[in-house]
């Protein structure tokens, strides 16, 4: 098999961000791949695999027994910090699954970019069973609610056929404290589908700090035959947020409250832009401008340790005051008792943090040397 390097798979640098997305764009914006997943023959064992989509470093890598789609006959599921790649032995399948911190993390340890994973896949003729488009907006160009009230008042032009809702909070609370918020466009069902949520009120549930006044994420999901062609396109143009934005527009508009009243016949509305909600308008106008962006991912367990703090840091605090005797006795069988209930899911996830720190640093170290 040919030995890959960088510049197979050149094309697939168009697009690709050389600015960490952890700070805020200039214009308030963000676009990131927030989800890969597809399924080859072209690797004889996992390690190859890695190796061709640029992981040079496995020493970490674990592997399980089971996996989340068995029913699919995946019986082996291998783990690298977020990563995740499943194996039906039977048929010699491997089904790459990475998630929104999957594709972070790819972003964190690969030689390649996330476009040039796609051109790999691609190369491979590998089957794409999803692909996410994540649209980050920090300037409120519009919100949840936003869309929430289009669809409401039937101004929103699609060919989908339904709508949900996905909000969470606390009982004593109603709904003046939501954790979660989301509405989305479409059904689980659907080949493509547009989900809308408050990624700042998702990451506050989560004990992260936000520094943003405000986060709305649009997500674009797209399975089967529509991952496949929006992964050939963001490989092959030069401009991916025209791309994104020609599907959105395609796919996708939003009326003002007076064109609706003027007229029943939606569908010729949209085709004007004077119709069109501005905020719409605004939106898909700074997506056309926007490049695929690098981040980096979580910390799970640093979220355990903010946990910690927030939830048991007082408890522990009185039970000093109360015998601080025998305190640190306490906290040693504490941590013994926590030792004997490890299961190798624990382990795996200590190891898993364990990679994730290592290529934070090499990432840092080359960043300070450029």
């Amino acid at each position: 098999m040919k030995e890959l390097t960088p510049y197979d798979f050149l094309i697939g640098e168009r697009g690709a961000s050389t600015t960490p997305a952890e700070n805020t764009p200039r214009n308030g914006q963000r676009l990131l791949v927030d989800w890969v997943s597809a399924s080859f023959y072209f690797a004889k064992d996992v390690q190859e695999l890695l190796h061709l989509i640029g992981i040079k470093e496995h020493s970490y890598l674990s592997v399980a027994e089971g996996s989340r789609y068995q029913v699919a006959g995946y019986n082996k599921t291998y783990n690298l910090g977020f990563l995740e790649i499943m194996h039906n032995e039977h048929d010699y399948v491997y089904l790459l699954n990475f998630s929104g911190q999957g594709c972070r993390q790819y972003e964190l340890s690969s030689t390649y970019t996330i476009t040039q994973l796609l051109a790999i896949l691609l190369h491979y003729q590998a089957t794409f069973n999803r692909l996410d488009i994540a649209i980050d907006d920090f300037d409120n160009i519009y919100n949840v609610n936003t869309i929430r009230k289009a669809v409401y008042e039937k101004r929103c032009v699609t060919r989908l056929r339904t709508w949900g809702n996905h909000e969470r909070g606390y009982i004593n609370s109603g709904n003046d404290v939501l954790t979660m918020d989301n509405f989305y466009i479409g059904s689980q069902n659907s080949r493509y589908f547009l989900n809308i949520y408050d990624k700042k009120l998702e990451r506050q549930a989560k004990n992260i700090d936000v520094i943003n006044k405000t986060w709305t994420r649009t997500e674009i999901r797209l399975k089967e035959e529509y991952a496949l062609k929006m992964a050939e396109e963001l490989v092959s143009s030069k401009e991916i947020g025209r791309v994104v934005k020609g599907f959105l527009k395609d796919k996708f508009t939003f009326l003002t409250p007076t064109a609706v009243k003027s007229s029943k016949n939606k569908s010729r509305l949209a085709k004007d832009n004077k119709n069109i909600a501005r905020w719409w308008l605004k939106f898909i106008g700074r997506v056309e401008k926007l490049n695929i962006s690098v981040d980096i991912p979580e910390r799970t367990l640093e979220e355990s340790k903010e946990w910690l703090f927030k939830q048991v840091a007082t408890t522990l605090a009185m039970l000093e005051k109360y015998d601080e005797d025998n305190y640190y006795n306490l906290i040693n069988d504490l941590t013994q008792y926590g030792k004997a209930k490890m299961q190798e899911k624990h382990y795996n996830k200590v190891e898993n943090q364990k990679y994730i720190d290592k290529q934070r640093k090499k990432r840092y170290r080359s960043a300070s040397i450029i």
